[in-house]
């Protein structure tokens, strides 16, 4: 009996013995892989961060022109070969947090470093006024977006609208943009890039295409959202949800003041379960351009319309700025759950929101106010 116990033990001793050289074998080979990648890719990036020839004399005339965003300027460099990585250029831009960038002419060459070729284009000076200028509001839908490009460049309507809703330059744009994600294809989104054209003022010099100008602005939005990564993730909303509901914010606040607390309402209202119950997001869905919300549009299948589906809504409904999406990543903590808008007038041009914490305080706001939105609705229409 005795010496089956020690025959058991021995076995079992091996057993282990065995056990512990195969684990010690499998993180041995993990470890080296582990190495092998690093080094690849550490190889590769800083390949990729050194000049393309640290031999060459032979100079390169680079043209930056106005209103160029580190994507173009990243396309223009790797087509003058004087960046090993457009890819790698971009995000190192981004990294460096480097964004002031210069128009001009420069005098390049391939034995620049990275770090030699963004100290250069900074020091650029703009030597003509802007062919082309483009100012984006806030708070605007695509539709006038277009209209306002249209006008400014020349580009016809239905071009720029075909572009901006052609699935295949989407699909690149998703690719290159890592702030857009599969979220603005969903079946039901009017407009891919609905809320992610950065609201601002863009001069541009002749010849730069419609996906160019889009570019551009998608460059100014992805400094946003690269600046609040940290916040995006704690809000544990995506980014797509932060620009749907900063859209919202947009629409409906009356005053700068007014965003950190419409956040906050819209904040407490999903967290209590309710729907949202926005106006502006039924107008989006309808298409229609007016204040006075009818029982029919309120029935509308659209799946912006906040009525009727719960949560934050499939996409934005406009252009949204800085302001509004600071606001979503850090609402008011507030005790409202209504809201009333009144229209603008002598007393107050920007309007007013009255804020409510019952439902009745807030129906009692709607019964009284509501008729001063017929009157506006009127006096536009003289």
């Amino acid at each position: 009996m005795e010496n089956e116990w020690k025959k058991n033990a021995e076995i079992e001793q091996k057993r282990r013995r065995t056990s512990r050289r195969i684990t010690l074998i499998i993180l041995s080979v993990l470890f080296t892989i582990f190495l092998v990648a690093g080094a690849a890719i550490y190889i590769f990036l800083k390949s990729s961060l050194e000049p393309v020839n640290e031999e060459a004399t032979k100079s390169v005339k680079v043209e930056i022109p106005l209103g160029a965003g580190t994507s173009t300027i990243s396309s223009i460099l790797k087509e003058k070969d004087l960046i090993a990585n457009e890819t790698i250029f971009r995000y190192y831009v981004r990294y460096k947090n480097e964004s002031s960038f210069q128009a001009g002419t420069y005098t390049l060459t391939q034995a620049m470093t990275p770090d030699e070729i963004i100290n250069e284009l900074k020091t650029g000076t703009i030597m003509k006024a802007a062919d082309v200028k483009i100012t984006i509001p806030e708070g605007i839908t695509m539709d006038r977006q277009i209209a306002i490009i249209a006008k400014a460049t020349g580009f016809k309507a239905d071009s720029i609208r075909k572009s901006l809703t052609d699935e295949a330059y989407i699909k690149t744009l998703i690719d290159k943009y890592p702030m857009l994600t599969d979220e603005v294809t969903k079946q039901g989104v009017l407009y891919s890039l609905e809320g992610y054209l950065f609201p601002a003022t863009y001069e541009f010099d002749k010849g730069k295409s419609i996906n160019q100008i889009t570019e551009t602005m998608l460059d100014e939005m992805e400094k946003i959202y690269d600046a609040n990564a940290d916040a995006i993730k704690k809000s544990g909303m995506t980014f797509h949800e932060v620009l749907s509901l900063g859209s919202m914010v947009e629409r409906e606040a009356a005053t700068p003041e007014d965003r950190r607390e419409i956040a906050g309402v819209f904040t407490n209202r999903l967290n209590d379960g309710m729907k949202l119950q926005s106006d502006p997001t039924v107008w989006y869905g309808t298409g229609e351009n007016t204040a006075l919300t009818t029982l029919k549009d309120l029935e509308n299948n659209s799946k912006y319309n906040t009525y009727k589906y719960e949560g934050i809504p499939i996409g934005p409904i406009s252009t949204v700025s800085k302001d509004s999406i600071l606001a979503v990543l850090n609402p008011k903590k507030t005790k409202y759950v209504y809201f009333f808008a009144r229209p603008p007038s002598d007393k107050n041009p920007r309007g007013q929101i009255l804020y409510e914490e019952t439902y009745e305080e807030h129906q009692r706001n709607v019964v009284k106010y509501k008729p001063e939105w017929v009157e506006y609705e009127a006096s536009k229409e003289q």
